[in-house]
């Protein structure tokens, strides 16, 4: 289950991976930040002793010429959350002292040149009406609320109260405000990173689009050479590599038709004198040779056809296709079989496809006397199978018989005229529909080839 939630959550693209590498390090950098922070805020006690020393410095010489009336005047309009004071005329009341306010004592004692008896530290126990955290507004703080408070006497008798002690509310509110300004800085250089990351990834992604529809239809479409400098060269070696690719397809193609038109005629002249020899053994042995010319010849061309991309892709329905495959072979007395389903559309190259189901319904009539035609599908893929009861290939020879003029065992080939194209041509077929040929043990006897499409591939899906 976890594997399977963080395959789905992982990035598909290199843009995507960058991005999230980046957001992540950004994300452990803030958490690492925000945890040092507390850390040093909760350990370190001198600088909270300085603060508390200057805040107090502040104040006490602007109360010390102030009246009641006045000083009540100041604090009003000086307060503010989690730095408020107050003047009394006794000391705040303290529920107890500790090391600590002893220290903290001592220490205020020293900065502000006063004697000991002017300062008390102790512990107190704070509500909502107390010094200024009337002005915290909406804050999340839980009264009663444990702190510290310092009273300080004043040459005017009164004493002036300071809550100074920074609990943990104050170090979660730092921690916040710092941390927010972070994540905004953050935010501002990870939305400059994506943007330049999206500039870089967008050459790849043109040379993503040409690469599939070059692998498709043989069709040239050039990149323009722009990005880094490796990319670059990339994109012109891709460039270079079409143009060769679709030249020498062209060669081929040119070749392939000049042998088709060309080769018919010297076979057909061969035919017509060896009809007209008299030795009726001599001439039974050059037509059967010449026969064999004529089949090696188609299947070699069979092949090289089959290998092309060049028939454009179309949207078809595969029942339809199988259905017209299945009636042509019971119509001349073969034993296929094929149950039709509802439509489904899938794009491919039509009279490609319909020649690799030929060549599979061929092999199961020629080495089982029958053949079964089955159609599925799947969320993902679609599958054309077609099954036999005959002798099977052996698991060892499944790797050499889809390779071209590979032959099996005379016991599967004896006497079947097979030249080892068939299942070359099936799988040059596949190759070139981004498919998969499989070759699978029927049970209990026989073979099951199956071409399994890609259901992404289609424009649209209809069942």
């Amino acid at each position: 289950m976890l594997a399977k939630l963080s395959s789905m959550l992982r990035p598909k693209t290199m843009a995507g991976e960058m991005i999230a590498i980046l957001f992540l390090s950004l994300g452990l950098l803030l958490v690492i930040n925000a945890a040092l922070e507390y850390q040093q805020q909760k350990e370190s006690d001198e600088p909270q002793h300085q603060q508390s020393l200057n805040k107090i410095k502040k104040w006490i010489p602007i109360f010390e010429v102030l009246d009641e009336h006045q000083a009540n005047k100041v604090i009003q309009l000086t307060s503010r959350c989690h730095s408020g004071h107050n003047l009394t005329k006794t000391p705040y009341k303290i529920r107890s002292t500790s090391d600590e306010t002893l220290a903290l004592g001592q220490f205020l004692s020293q900065g502000l040149s006063l004697a000991n008896e002017r300062i008390l530290v102790g512990h107190a126990t704070f509500s909502q009406r107390d010094f200024s955290y009337q002005a915290c507004g909406k804050a999340q703080i839980q009264f009663p609320l444990e702190g510290l408070v310092v009273s300080i006497k004043l040459a005017s008798g009164y004493w002036l109260n300071s809550e100074i002690h920074p609990h943990q509310s104050h170090l979660v509110q730092d921690i916040f405000d710092r941390t927010k300004r972070a994540l905004l800085v953050f935010l501002f250089i990870g939305g400059v990173a994506i943007t330049l990351i999206s500039h870089l990834n967008k050459p790849l992604n043109n040379l993503s689009k040409a690469s599939r529809e070059f692998a498709q239809g043989l069709k040239i479409s050039p990149v323009k050479e722009s990005g880094p400098l490796d990319i670059q060269r990339t994109i012109k070696s891709f460039n270079t590599m079409q143009q060769q690719v679709s030249d020498e397809v062209a060669r081929r193609s040119q070749t392939l038709a000049a042998i088709s038109h060309d080769i018919r005629t010297p076979l057909t002249a061969l035919r017509l004198k060896a009809e007209l020899l008299e030795h009726q053994q001599d001439r039974n042995s050059l037509i059967s040779s010449i026969t064999k010319m004529e089949k090696i010849t188609a299947s070699a061309l069979e092949f090289l056809k089959g290998e092309s991309r060049t028939e454009p892709m179309r949207l078809i329905d595969l029942n339809a296709l199988l259905e017209s495959e299945w009636i042509d072979f019971a119509e001349s007395g073969k034993n296929v079989s094929y149950t039709p389903v509802p439509r489904v559309m899938q794009t491919c190259r039509p009279d490609a496809l319909a020649r690799a189901v030929r060549n599979l319904i061929e092999n199961g009539v020629k080495y089982a006397g029958a053949a079964v035609i089955t159609l599925s599908v799947s969320r993902d893929f679609v599958t054309i199978s077609v099954s036999d009861n005959g002798p099977g290939i052996p698991a060892e020879e499944i790797a050499l018989v889809v390779e071209p003029f590979k032959r099996l065992s005379k016991a599967r080939e004896s006497n079947k005229g097979g030249f080892g194209l068939g299942l070359a041509i099936v799988k040059a077929i596949a190759s070139g529909h981004n498919a998969q040929l499989s070759l699978t043990p029927n049970t209990p006897r026989g073979l099951v080839a199956a071409i399994r499409l890609n259901r992404s591939d289609s424009i649209e899906q209809v069942t």
